[in-house]
């Protein structure tokens, strides 16, 4: 069967799921232990979600915003352990490691790997931004549940939320209660993981609970990337007395190993479908390739003599990072005033095996640092006439980074730098009932957000060429390596990114239990600085703009049948400008440089259909289905020709009015009108579970799976090998669970059919057309887990 008539008939099998109105929300696939109300029984209904992505619980089938949940099950059931894990069981996500965490919702993300990058979807823990991508993975661990709001949250969540927001909720301490739980599993590629919870009261007005999580797992790349080796533990205290409540938090975790990696597009021939690109094969395939464009072109020097080998350099990973937050409630009765504390310290050694080396951390450098700090208070009430919630926000993050960028003898260079920030945020947004079933939303944010970058020093590391001066001592080379060093100047630069977003809309019950809502929404990321000179001004660094959005949303919220059929429908239509695209580009000195830079236009629009239906007590069948179109109005951009040879970009070129840079003339590429990066046509899941009751009491649990999409571009070069085939993961599980669930034990197996599905997070060679990265989700998977809870 080929990959196109495999993914037909996954999308055909999907679109008859949804044909029948028989659906619920994706998000809810936990739908039963997820529960924290209920509509009707779970013997014979839908359970209600409860969120608080409108900071204020409510059913999630009351709440006017596209988001999915999944609960703390489902994602220790499906093996979700980072954000890149969520491609399989969110629709309208695409999320790769790749060294650091990336994460594109209906085509919006940041590719970045630097200090100076953001993404574009932030992930929060406990309503506090993980602001380093490097420390997200590892938090997925004793979970109650995760929120995925899609499209731009600038009201309630502010800065860099363009895209959207992944809500990471802990499980919470529980007053009057012991109670806690011990789960393993063990599978292929050497797969174990070890996840436990206790949770003990101390007297009528306290509790505590500790958790933890340890992962350890050979890679699933042949150069031992895309491993997972990890330790996480979470401590918290909660304390209760009338009107006053504290939630008090301290986590760490520590990410080992090789770290993520990526694989060739096209694989090599004759190797494993998921081959890394540190390789001794792979490297020849690369070398090879590049010796035979260069005679090709009737070059005389092969560049195997002047690039980099990619099997000569040593992947490895290692994340720290330290958080203590909290949460402090007081209710004075007709508002609750609400104060989030929060600091997290993080350093981050990584690597990546791109087309050339970037290491951060590795070659005696230091590393990516971070000590972030922010304060959130708020003040809301939720009556019957009104909700409504108005609070500050502020920041201060103060980084650091010292990486190494190794291309061989075209650039082998040191570059550390130091970016500030320092943001402050005002928010309000009401909730009006006109009557029993209309219901008005009005909301705003002004923010401002200033970055300083500061100390961008560089120095070209030659040891293959002697005459040079000795290295900085400063910068920790080994005795005798001898460095070009770079023209001083003055690189430190400022710049404060204000904007105000806002949000309206509207809420009106058809019936009882069905919502219609539309609104319009806009979000703002900031601009800031790359760590690289300005081509047009080499005193200073060079900068990047702000990116903004508009999002508009209709919906419809259904319940049927006596609470057994779910069915939720959205449309949408986003208005993307100045996005910010990493390239690669030639600086003010003429070295490369990974360049965060903005991108004219785009327009992305379709639905999204999610879907239940609990025919019986013991089946459940459940669907997600979207549509996306997502295209670039205007994305045009200047390039040092020398880095666009004929086959490295698929896009119109031609020639440039820049005058020429110190590596020769410019080209002008225009992609207009081509596909966003990582926006599949179709994407979606199917799922079934089925329950088989046994006299004692317990029972056995069936589950199986299907995550899809359709071809999608990967890289946003344009390439023919960049535009990734379509997929269809098909998973499937058994589980016993024993009388009143205190214990289970069960087998799964993800991936059946080990398909090959790119991702992106990759890059495409400025050296070599036809050779391009990607990351990739896991090969097939199987294994064993059990779990008993006191």
């Amino acid at each position: 069967m080929t990959a196109s008539t495999y993914f037909r008939a996954t999308l055909i099998a999907g679109v008859a799921l949804i044909a029948v109105p028989a659906f619920a929300q994706n998000s809810a696939e936990g739908e039963a232990q997820a529960a924290q109300t209920a509509t009707g029984s779970q013997s014979s209904g839908i359970s209600d979600i409860v969120v608080t992505a409108q900071r204020r619980q409510e059913s999630v089938q009351k709440t006017a915003l596209a988001i999915e949940v999944l609960s703390g099950d489902t994602i220790q059931q499906r093996g979700v352990l980072s954000a890149s894990d969520l491609t399989k069981v969110a629709t309208g996500i695409q999320a790769s490691a790749g060294g650091f965490n990336q994460i594109y919702v209906r085509g919006v993300g940041d590719f970045g790997v630097t200090i100076a990058a953001n993404p574009a979807v932030v992930t929060n823990l406990n309503g506090v931004p993980i602001t380093r991508p490097q420390a997200i993975a590892g938090n997925f661990f004793d979970l109650e549940r995760v929120e995925v709001l899609k499209g731009p949250q600038g009201t309630l969540y502010g800065r860099n939320a363009t895209g959207g927001v992944i809500n990471l909720i802990a499980a919470r301490p529980k007053l009057g209660v012991t109670s806690g739980y011990v789960s393993g599993q063990y599978g292929n590629y050497n797969a174990l993981q070890g996840e436990a919870a206790i949770n003990l009261p101390i007297g009528s007005n306290l509790a505590v609970r500790l958790s933890g999580q340890i992962g350890d797992r050979d890679g699933y790349l042949t150069d031992g990337r895309d491993d997972d080796k990890h330790q996480s533990v979470r401590f918290q205290t909660y304390f209760e007395s009338g009107a006053l409540s504290a939630n008090l938090r301290a986590s760490y975790l520590h990410l080992g190993g090789n770290g993520a990696g990526l694989a060739v597009v096209p694989t090599i021939p004759g190797e494993s479908k998921f081959l890394g690109t540190i390789s001794k094969a792979s490297s020849d395939y690369f070398i090879g390739l590049a010796d035979a464009n260069f005679a090709a072109s009737g070059g005389t020097s092969p560049p195997s003599s002047i690039l980099a080998r990619q099997d000569t350099f040593d992947p490895k990973q290692d994340v720290d990072s330290f958080a203590i937050d909290g949460q402090i409630d007081y209710d004075f009765g007709g508002a609750t005033l609400t104060i989030i504390p929060a600091y997290r310290w993080t350093h981050a050694k990584f690597g990546l095996g791109l087309t050339y080396f970037y290491t951060s951390g590795g070659n005696g450098t230091d590393g990516d640092r971070s000590d972030y700090y922010s304060l959130e208070a708020r003040l809301g009430n939720s009556g019957d006439k009104l909700k409504w919630v108005v609070g500050v926000f502020g920041l201060k993050e103060d980084q650091s980074s010292d990486f190494f960028v190794d291309a061989g003898l075209i650039q082998r260079i040191r570059i550390g730098s130091k970016l500030n920030t320092k943001a402050g945020a005002i928010f309000g947004e009401a909730t009006y009932s006109l009557s029993d079933a209309l219901r008005l939303t009005v909301g705003g944010r002004y923010t401002s957000d200033k970055r300083e970058a500061s100390d961008l020093r560089y120095v070209a590391v030659s040891p293959t060429v002697t005459g040079n001066p000795p290295c900085l001592p400063d910068l920790g080379f080994p005795a005798g390596t001898e460095c070009s060093v770079l023209p001083p100047g003055s690189f430190n630069s400022a710049k404060t990114f204000k904007r105000a977003t806002w949000r309206a809309g509207m809420e009106y019950d058809i019936a009882p239990q069905s919502m219609f809502f539309a609104n319009v929404a806009t979000g703002f990321k900031a601009g800031g600085f790359n760590q690289a000179v300005d081509p047009e001004n080499t005193s200073r660094v060079l900068a990047f703009e702000p990116e903004k959005i508009t999002a508009y949303t209709v919906g419809l919220r259904n319940r049927f049948a006596s609470n057994t059929i779910q069915f939720n429908v959205e449309g949408f239509y986003w208005d993307y400008k100045d996005l910010q695209l990493s390239q690669v580009i030639i600086d003010g000195f003429g070295n490369l440089a990974a360049a965060t830079q903005n991108a004219g236009s785009a327009r992305i629009y379709g639905f999204n259909v999610d879907a239940i239906i609990r025919p019986t007590s013991t089946t459940t069948i459940r669907g997600s289905i979207e549509y996306l179109n997502a295209k670039y109005k205007s994305f045009q951009y200047e390039q040092a020709e020398v880095l666009s040879p004929p086959g490295s970009v698929g896009c119109p070129v031609s020639p440039s009015n820049l005058p020429a840079g110190p590596l020769g003339p410019f080209v002008s590429i225009d992609c207009s009108g081509y596909p966003l990066n990582r926006a599949p046509k179709w994407s979606g899941n199917v799922g079934i579970s089925q329950i088989l009751h046994l006299a004692n009491g317990g029972n056995f649990t069936f589950d199986g799976d299907l995550n899809f999409a359709s071809k999608r571009y990967v890289s946003n070069t344009y390439t023919a090998n960049s535009l990734a085939k379509a997929y269809g993961i098909l998973s499937a599980s058994i589980t016993y669970n024993g009388p009143n669930e205190q214990w289970s034990i069960g087998a799964f197996v993800r991936n059946i059919t080990n398909t090959l599905a790119y991702v992106g997070g990759g890059e495409q060679s400025p050296y070599v057309p036809q050779y391009l990265t990607s990351a990739v989700q896991p090969p097939r998977t199987y294994g064993i887990r059990a779990r008993v809870n006191f």
